[in-house]
């Protein structure tokens, strides 16, 4: 999958998947404003986190009729994201978490 963000192609074919993890998307629609009016509405997605060999971030999920989507993320949301899903690879890769 191609994606062009902020004037920067992003291709899956290219870069290495990191970890599976989820993400809470805002819903705007038409029906949830009427439904719901006044509140954030929106569901959690699974995504799939990507890392380019420049070091840039990508996080991608399929949408209703399987339409693709991705988002450029900053190396922080990616290290909060890999801690909350799939610490072993956080850790693998920014090293261990202190104990509590």
């Amino acid at each position: 999958m191609q994606f062009i963000i902020q004037g920067m192609k992003y291709d899956t074919g290219k870069m290495r998947k990191v970890a599976t993890v989820k993400k809470w998307y805002r819903e705007d629609t038409f029906l949830n404003r009427a439904m719901f009016p006044g509140q954030e509405v929106g569901r959690t997605h699974e995504c799939e986190l990507w890392k380019s060999e420049k070091g840039n971030w990508l996080l991608t999920h399929e949408m209703d009729y399987s339409k693709s989507m991705g988002e450029a993320i900053t190396e922080e949301e990616a290290k909060e994201l890999l801690m909350r899903y799939a610490t072993p690879i956080y850790e693998e890769m920014f090293g261990e978490l202190p104990e509590a």
